[in-house]
């Protein structure tokens, strides 16, 4: 059902003196302003129980037909035309305090009783918000005093003063100020910086009727500039050089914040200075400055401590994005969607969900790491070198696991489709895999002693803890999983280190195979499209067959196939270490079997070195190797809960594995993989796409709960009181989509955002808040000239709109001003003087440098760290 929707904003309720309920001799009430008169009232007394949050006895004043239907009582709530019919009324003026609204709290005043009464009598009509609408062509006004108008800003603003009674007289803007104090003044406001003794002579011999523009103009040239307007930017962005929580360790994604400089500096255009940002890994051909620019939504917190719930910690990560982008472009309170509808505005539970889904698809997971990290080489010489390698293992990395799935899909449509082999028998030998690993640390501390070293004493602990272990593991024996529907399929505990041994079921007859796969299932796998189980990672794999007598040989594996990114590193490094003419005996290390979480099957294809026929009574026997390799320590450890197996004799699968492609593939991946460890690089913290074949599900949290979705996956998509979205259903599409001619807000807020640096207030004066809980503007038709300014006739230049505004006799204007007139504006909302602001806190440091001769104008590079205390065993400061 579409609706007409009733909006409920927070704005101050107008003077409404003398409106009286109509009699037969009574004059015509004025006209009631919904948006003005209405509006504030429901707002403050209603909406709390009858809003987004609550509809408590079915009634709600948030869409105009639910505030026309009948509410639990059976009565109409609001009968246009006829206040006496609608319960509204009823209730309001109702003496019994059972029944009289708003319920425990003070009645209205006899004044708002009678502004809703006529309302209603004048036919209820609704408004639509005004931030909800698209910026309208509005006329520039005529103005009495034409000495204090430099340009159209001057215009709209005197206009209204001029509207305004000050001690029974108009306002109007005032005197320009001093030279020095406006240089001083511009200084500040466009590169952050005092002006210099030698600047401010020249400007005060200067003369020439455009003596004020060119020093706006060396300002804006200025590299200090993009270093001001970045201080603004980072705080949007929530800029910090550590992850934050309790390690809160150091990251190097200080080249996000040099790329933001540099491209204030070069003035790039704001819409593609938003777009890159937002979705600068999906641009066609993308370059190194639009990874570096992806930065932006990995400046969330990432929680490294053991034992934390890594999705957990993703999805706080992802919710922060959404909220982030829509406060930042449109000034949408989008994260109080999160648990209802939205409380004041039009957007529904659903819709923020479906919002939500543009970022719940990247490839970040809380990881320890911190992947995926790009590298960025430390010599600028090498910086695209390194750059070019990355983005060919990307290619190849995408190409092989994009060929894994349409050869599955080919296999289903073949001749010889995916024949299912019903394991028979499943056990674990946790003896084994844990000696291997006491093994290992034996080994590690013995050459540790060789040298001189002293051992590792957590090695130490863990050995004899282990020790004690294998005695019970060796009473105990082999253990035996549980078989489900011819699946391993057991959600227990276990050793996290073993070795699992699966056993088919007799074939029935001869069967011919060439390839073999193995699918990690998830144990729930509706649940795990939107609730991803936790990971599993296997480090080898051998195959057999088991002949009826009892004997065994096994298989030679000729490579392996996988279908997600997310394994390929490992798979075709691995791959690439063998040699050309391997025997397939010791394939098993490139299995690239694993998943930090699964939310969708996740599978390996062994392809056989020779097709293999199987005669009646034969078995196959699968060896999986689950030793926690490269997981670190405080990280929960990897276990293999439910597998299938299933072969097939469709020839694609030989064929490509033989193929020149496939064989040049996994040597020039091992020759990149290998110059890019010859590199010496940062390590940046980027946003990348996961494949669109494989990546997760979005769903409803039940009041906001993470651990309880409802309903079915939902699209990508944007609330319905915006323009319809029919870009592709990606982070750029819904980038584009912010920057399309009928979006309402994206001008409005950059520009008010722009004003409010430099006259100290916006024009809105709540910057992150254009909603209905948000202050009205104070100069809407001025507002609505600047966004279409910005948007159609600027092109979206930065660099023009604050001279634009700079060079309004407004801004100019001397900021002394009368007792009284603070008294009658305190907070400039006419903006009738000049500003007067306070220095931020990097321009007080800054002015005391300047002053002092002491500061360095250095752009980018390595932040300063100050020296920090050891925490949990690691600690801010760069190792």
């Amino acid at each position: 059902m579409k609706y007409t929707y009733l909006l409920i904003p927070v704005v101050l309720l107008a003077a409404y003196q003398g409106f009286s309920h109509k009699s037969e001799n009574s004059v015509q009430s004025p006209t009631i302003s919904f948006n003005q008169h209405i509006r504030p009232i429901l707002n403050e007394s209603c909406t709390g129980c009858h809003g987004g949050v609550s509809k408590q006895s079915n009634v709600s004043f948030i869409y105009r037909e639910e505030a026309l239907a009948r509410g639990h009582s059976g009565r109409l709530t609001i009968v246009p035309g006829d206040p006496d019919a609608s319960e509204l009324i009823a209730r309001i003026e109702a003496t019994d305090p059972n029944i009289r609204m708003p319920y425990k709290a003070p009645a209205l005043s006899a004044e708002k009783i009678q502004l809703l009464r006529d309302w209603i009598e004048q036919g209820a009509e609704w408004e639509e918000h005004w931030a909800f609408i698209q910026p309208k062509i509005h006329q520039v006004p005529k103005t009495n005093n034409t000495n204090v108008i430099n340009n159209e800003i001057d215009a709209f603003l005197q206009a209204k003063l001029e509207a305004t009674k000050f001690n029974n007289k108009p306002l109007t803007l005032t005197d320009t100020t001093d030279k020095t104090t406006l240089l001083r003044r511009a200084s500040f406001d466009l590169t952050g910086l005092p002006p210099t003794l030698a600047e401010i002579d020249e400007f005060l011999a200067d003369d020439s009727k455009n003596a004020f523009e060119k020093q706006v103009d060396r300002l804006l040239a200025s590299p200090r500039y993009g270093e001001r307007w970045a201080a603004m930017w980072m705080d949007l962005a929530r800029y910090a050089d550590s992850h934050g929580y309790t390690r809160d360790e150091y990251r190097e994604t200080w080249p996000y914040k040099q790329w933001v400089i540099q491209a204030l500096n070069a003035n790039q255009s704001y819409k593609h200075f938003v777009i890159e940002q937002l979705a600068g890994d999906l641009m066609p051909n993308r370059s190194l400055d639009n990874i570096i620019a992806s930065g932006f939504h990995r400046q969330t917190p990432s929680n490294s401590e053991g034992g934390t719930d890594d999705e957990e910690f993703r999805m706080v990560a992802v919710m922060d994005r959404s909220a982030t982008t829509w406060s930042m472009l449109n000034a949408i309170t989008m994260n109080c969607v999160q648990c209802h509808a939205h409380p004041y505005d039009p957007i529904e539970h659903d819709e923020y969900y479906q919002s939500l889904s543009f970022f719940n698809t990247t490839k970040d997971s809380d990881y320890r790491d911190y992947k995926p990290l790009y590298k960025l080489a430390k010599n600028e010489q090498q910086q695209q070198q390194a750059f070019e390698v990355q983005e060919k293992m990307s290619a190849i990395a995408r190409h092989e696991a994009h060929q894994a799935f349409m050869l599955s899909k080919q296999t289903d449509e073949s001749a010889s489709p995916w024949q299912k082999l019903k394991i028979e028998t499943a056990v674990g030998d946790e003896y084994r895999g844990l000696n291997e690993y006491i093994s290992g640390m034996q080994k590690v501390n013995e050459e540790r002693k060789a040298k001189g070293q002293t051992p590792n004493y957590q090695y130490i602990e863990l050995i004899k803890v282990g020790t004690k272990r294998l005695a019970e593991l060796e009473q105990q024996g082999l253990r035996k999983f549980t078989v489900k529907d011819g699946e391993y399929f057991d959600p227990g505990k276990y050793e996290a280190r073993v070795y699992y041994h699966f056993t088919t079921e007799p074939f029935d007859g001869a069967t011919s195979i060439s390839s073999l796969r193995m699918t990690a299932m998830p144990q729930d796998p509706i649940k795990a499209r939107h609730s991803p189980e936790t990971r599993f990672q296997i480090d080898d794999v051998t195959l057999y067959v088991v002949k009826k007598n009892g004997q065994k040989h096994q298989l030679a594996i000729e490579s392996f196939m996988s279908n997600s990114t997310e394994v390929m590193d490992k798979q075709l490094t691995n791959l690439a270490q063998l040699p050309d003419n391997h025997d397939g005996l010791s394939t098993g290390k490139g299995v690239g079997w694993l998943a930090h979480r699964i939310y969708l099957p996740r599978w390996s294809t062994a392809v056989l070195a020779e097709p293999l026929t199987l005669v009646k009574g034969d078995r196959i026997e699968v060896e999986l190797t689950q030793m926690q390799e490269q997981i670190a320590g405080d990280l929960l450890l990897a276990r293999l809960h439910r597998v299938k197996l299933e072969v097939t004799d469709y020839s694609g699968w030989t064929e490509y594995v033989a193929s020149d492609k496939r064989l040049n593939n996994i040597r020039q991946y091992g020759t990149l993989s290998e110059q890019l460890s010859q590199i010496d690089s940062f390590a940046m913290p980027v946003i990348l796409e996961q494949d669109e074949w494989d990546n997760r599900g979005m769903a409803k949290f039940n009041r906001g709960n993470m651990i309880a979705k409802v309903g079915p996956l939902l699209d990508p998509g944007t609330p319905a009181i915006f323009p319809m979205f029919t870009q592709q259903q990606t982070r750029l599409g819904l980038a584009q989509w912010f920057f399309q001619p009928e979006q309402p807000l994206t001008a409005r807020v950059a520009v008010n955002r722009l004003w409010h640096r430099l006259f100290g207030i916006g024009i809105v004066e709540t910057l992150e808040d254009f909603g209905s809980a948000g202050s009205a503007p104070s100069h809407p038709e001025l507002l609505d000239w600047l966004a279409l300014k910005f948007q159609e006739d600027l092109n979206w230049d930065m660099k023009a709109m604050l001279k634009f505004m700079v060079m309004s006799h407004a801004y100019q204007q001397n900021s002394t001003v009368s007792q009284q007139l603070i008294e009658f504006d305190p907070h400039n909302q006419l903006f009738a003087r000049g500003p007067r602001q306070r220095l931020s806190a990097e321009m007080i440091r800054d002015q005391a440098l300047v002053a002092s001769g002491l500061i360095v104008h250095k752009i980018g590079g390595e932040p300063v760290m100050p020296p920090s205390l050891l925490v949990y065993g690691v600690t801010q400061v760069k190792k």
